[in-house]
């Protein structure tokens, strides 16, 4: 289980590290369910999931090439677009990114299992339009000035990896549509919590000079932690983490209706244990 909501990686920071000797792509025992839905979302709603902008081709055959080769499978040439293909071989989602005047621009993604999103709004995009949504990453912005000079120093030999997380009332992969604002229920407390995890990772394509973006998606109920010998730890820091977000913060991660609520979910839980 990943836990970055264990107060490691505090939310709304870049927070970047070296992937180092840590698996880029991650294959687990959820690799069947999440490689089945995505053929249910590409056989029955591909223009929600999928897009890509001419010019993009040569980066998605080199990210393609790239995953086939480090899953130990032959070269081949697809007959669907190839960053789509490739994505039919892991359980992340991918993304391309690539330099232009107006800087790092998405210019492809398989997104399968977005997180209140659609590649549609976002596909063509600058990074800081992209990111605009965030507090304190949008034009302008100091965070925004440092994501392009970190898109600009990317090595190739060097990946590099960070966490987000939000809680949402459901563990639907395929969630592209802001939940509503009462997530959690209907009782006096939060209840069908669930913490959604987003491994995302950033590789420099050597040939073309894009980047490939991977996200992974784990979702854990927040009941598991009550079972888990650190459950009450994390919980504290659970705690903490939500009564200090700003308005702006919790506007975004769709918990200012849910605030209250969910906190006397936490701390009761906590309490228990």
């Amino acid at each position: 289980m990943h836990t970055p909501f264990d107060g490691s990686q505090p939310l709304f920071r870049i927070g970047l590290s070296p992937l180092g000797d840590t698996p880029w792509l991650e294959q687990d025992e959820r690799l069947p369910v999440y490689l089945a839905e995505k053929a249910r979302l590409f056989a029955e709603t591909r223009g929600t999931v999928w897009g890509a902008e001419p010019g993009s081709e040569a980066a998605q055959t080199e990210a393609h090439d790239l995953i086939r080769t480090l899953l130990g499978l032959p070269p081949e040439t697809p007959a669907e677009p190839s960053l789509l293909a490739a994505a039919r071989l892991v359980a992340e989602d991918l993304a391309i990114l690539q330099k232009s005047p107006e800087g790092w621009r998405l210019t492809a993604g398989a997104i399968c299992f977005p997180s209140s999103w659609l590649i549609a709004e976002k596909l063509g995009k600058a990074l800081h339009e992209v990111h605009a949504p965030v507090p304190d990453f949008s034009e302008g912005t100091r965070n925004a000035a440092v994501i392009e000079r970190i898109f600009d120093n990317l090595r190739p030999d060097e990946p590099v990896i960070r966490w987000n997380w939000s809680l949402y009332g459901n563990d639907t992969l395929h969630h592209p549509h802001v939940a509503p604002p009462q997530r959690f229920g209907n009782g006096p407390d939060a209840d069908s919590v669930f913490i959604r995890v987003e491994r995302q990772t950033l590789r420099k394509l050597p040939d073309s000079g894009a980047v490939l973006f991977s996200i992974g998606i784990q979702l854990t109920p927040l009941d598991a932690l009550a079972t888990h010998p650190d459950g009450k730890i994390w919980l504290r820091e659970l705690i903490f983490q939500v009564e200090n977000l700003t308005p702006l913060q919790l506007e975004y991660k769709g918990l200012s209706f849910e605030c209250n609520r969910l906190l006397n979910r936490l701390i009761t839980l906590r309490d228990a244990l």
